[in-house]
């Protein structure tokens, strides 16, 4: 009688071969009866997967099965291969209603707001984390927020790039704001505990994109000027109105750190403070005067001494920036727009603190734009009240 040769059993074959009952040689992912006959080759088991190559079967428990010269220069296990395989088969029968893409701009725009744009706005690690982590956070929730987060990133980029990859920043940065703007104007008379921190946080990022679309140099946008600086001041009394809608909720969320301002332990130079106190005497002076708003005045200015410490410890935060705008009350404002001298002096002062964050990129000539008009709009004697900016600002170089 002949003798049989031993042979291994096709355990694990692909359906393809079970179904013509011929012996599969199990090679993935495409066995080679199904390679020749160009069919595809199913290999869904009725056991776990990552044991369907495996060298033993249930019969040669504690025997290796001889590896193949491929397998042993290789260094690589049979499984290895089949293991990733998986893969291809994970949802194979869910039906898809969308093609799954990447927006590598937008993802590139999260990135450049991670890494960089958010030390921008940042006064201190608390004051950080919010903006980088928690910020983005709530966004992933608030469209418009995301899109005001996606906004400030590109023209961050527009600000700090070169053509021709700035236009198409620019072009992106323009395109999340309209996104945005509309559906946070429906929102502002109706600030609720569930929308404050959106709000608040949208309402930062706007300051800042209006600070910085004034630098593109694109011919329809506003310049930095006096006039615009005006524009941002009433924008930024917007902010306040939203903390007030919402404080109490805010104060207690884990936005609360952005309401924790407490001065860094700065030394002012000598220049600064005795400036800041010349501000403080000449309020009193107009006081003695006449009709002059002495405790509007004295507000404004113990704020500019207040934060002036940021633009030291933080100079490129835009804490004194926005933060002095928020703070000054609708009496100033209604006297910069009048132009009234003392109030310009005191804005001279501001452009000062402004010059000196230049290095932010939303910031960079604002100080010296509105110093200029500020200067040709004081007469030679109220000039004697802004040495100390104007030295700042342009040291022995003014000109006009």
């Amino acid at each position: 009688m002949p003798i049989r040769r031993p042979h291994r059993k096709s355990r694990h074959g692909c359906k393809s071969c079970k179904r013509r009952r011929v012996k599969c040689d199990e090679s993935r992912p495409v066995c080679s009866h199904c390679q020749q006959r160009q069919e595809v080759c199913d290999y869904t088991a009725e056991v776990p997967y990552i044991w369907a190559t495996e060298g033993k079967s249930s019969g040669q428990r504690g025997r290796s099965r001889d590896k193949s010269p491929s397998q042993s220069d290789s260094g690589v296990s049979p499984t290895t291969g089949a293991s990733f395989d998986i893969l291809d088969r994970f949802g194979a029968g869910t039906v898809f209603t969308a093609t799954p893409s990447l927006d590598m701009n937008q993802l590139r725009l999260i990135v450049q707001w991670q890494k960089e744009t958010h030390r921008l706005f940042a006064r201190n690690e608390e004051t950080r984390h919010v903006w980088q982590v928690l910020i983005v956070d709530e966004a992933l929730n608030v469209p418009f927020l995301m899109h005001g987060v996606l906004a400030v990133a590109a023209l961050h980029l527009a600000l700090c790039g070169v053509e021709p990859q700035r236009a198409s920043w620019l072009a992106l940065a323009t395109s999340h704001k309209g996104q945005a703007l509309n559906p946070f104007l429906e929102r502002l008379n109706d600030v609720r505990p569930e929308n404050a921190k959106a709000m608040l946080g949208f309402a930062g990022l706007v300051v800042a994109f209006a600070f910085g679309s004034a630098l593109t140099g694109v011919a329809d946008a506003d310049q930095p000027s006096l006039d615009t600086l005006n524009n941002i001041f009433v924008l930024c009394r917007g902010v306040q109105q939203i903390t007030n809608s919402a404080f109490s909720h805010l104060r207690q969320s884990s936005f609360a750190p952005l309401f924790a301002a407490v001065p860094p332990p700065t030394i002012l130079p000598d220049a600064v403070k005795n400036s800041l106190d010349h501000l403080d005497m000449l309020n009193a002076t107009c006081g003695l005067e006449g009709d002059h708003d002495v405790p509007t005045y004295e507000q404004v200015i113990r704020a500019l001494r207040d934060l002036s410490a940021y633009t030291y410890a933080q100079p490129t935060s835009m804490t004194m920036a926005a933060g002095w705008a928020i703070r000054t009350t609708p009496s100033y404002l209604e006297y910069i727009q009048r132009k009234e001298p003392l109030a310009l002096v005191v804005h001279a002062h501001y452009c000062a603190f402004l010059h000196l964050a230049r290095g932010n990129w939303f910031l960079q000539s604002w100080g010296s734009c509105v110093l200029r008009d500020i200067y040709q709009l004081l007469s030679s004697e109220w000039r004697t009240h802004i040495q100390w900016p104007v030295h700042e600002v342009f040291g022995d170089d003014l000109i006009f």
